[in-house]
């Protein structure tokens, strides 16, 4: 049975960085919060908005079954995060919709986190819109295997 994790949190965490850091950031305090074992990444995509841009910051990330995606929200606007569900394969597809994962709610404040995990999630792309603030953003969650 695959449980799903798709939640929206506020946490008063420090940040970490994608530059310069071998391997995926992560974030004890978030591990701690959620239950997330040691030994899972969490990988991090920042959302942001600049004059009528959004901001997705990497836009595409390769990850391995069982791996934790967070999305973070950078500044004080509004972005939704929507898996393009039409447009994937039948498997990724049934994947999101099973968990309860294709279309979460808009992260509305400054440090909102949006996390979803990969545990039991078919190989294969995950494209995703972000919205909010300006155009669209499309961006990819990139599943291997392990």
């Amino acid at each position: 049975m695959v449980a799903a994790l798709v939640l929206i949190l506020t946490l008063g965490v420090t940040g970490t960085s994608c530059e310069g850091v071998g391997g995926p950031p992560s974030d004890p305090e978030l591990r701690e919060a959620l239950g997330i074992a040691d030994d899972i990444p969490i990988h991090q995509v920042t959302l942001s908005g600049r004059g009528d841009r959004t901001r997705v910051f990497p836009a595409h990330v390769q990850i391995q079954v069982g791996d934790v995606v967070q999305f973070r929200m950078m500044d004080h606007r509004v972005h939704r995060v929507r898996f393009s569900v039409d447009e994937l394969e039948p498997e990724v597809r049934e994947f999101l919709r099973s968990t309860g994962q294709a279309s979460p709610a808009p992260l509305t404040e400054l440090d909102a986190r949006l996390v979803i995990t990969f545990d039991g999630a078919p190989p294969g792309e995950y494209r995703f819109v972000v919205e909010g603030f300006g155009n669209p953003v499309e961006g990819s969650i990139r599943v291997g295997d392990s």
